[in-house]
């Protein structure tokens, strides 16, 4: 049980870094666009960094968390997790259309 928690930790741990490097990549492009359009950029990185500071936040609450409990918290980091993919997502998808 406590391999499959580091095992699962790790995946999450990545998975926010994954998530670090695309939010900074609609910062960048944020940057790099018209001024009309920075603030909409802007906007939707402060949504994508609320949405990883609230996965980063699940993820600390399962490692200190064993049994039962921790499956419970699984759901909810993964529920958080996939929030945050979506928003990616739509967020690169709206960043396509724009340009």
């Amino acid at each position: 049980m406590e391999n499959e928690k580091k095992s699962y930790l790790q995946k999450l741990a990545d998975k926010i870094t994954e998530f670090d490097r695309k939010i900074d990549e609609v910062k960048k492009q944020g940057s790099e666009a018209a001024s009309v359009m920075k603030e909409d950029y802007g906007k939707l990185a402060e949504e994508l960094k609320g949405k990883k500071a609230e996965a980063e936040q699940k993820l600390n609450q399962l490692k200190s968390v064993s049994g039962e409990s921790l499956d419970e918290i699984k759901k909810g980091v993964g529920q958080a997790v996939d929030d945050i993919s979506q928003a990616i997502t739509n967020v690169m998808a709206k960043l396509k259309e724009k340009k």
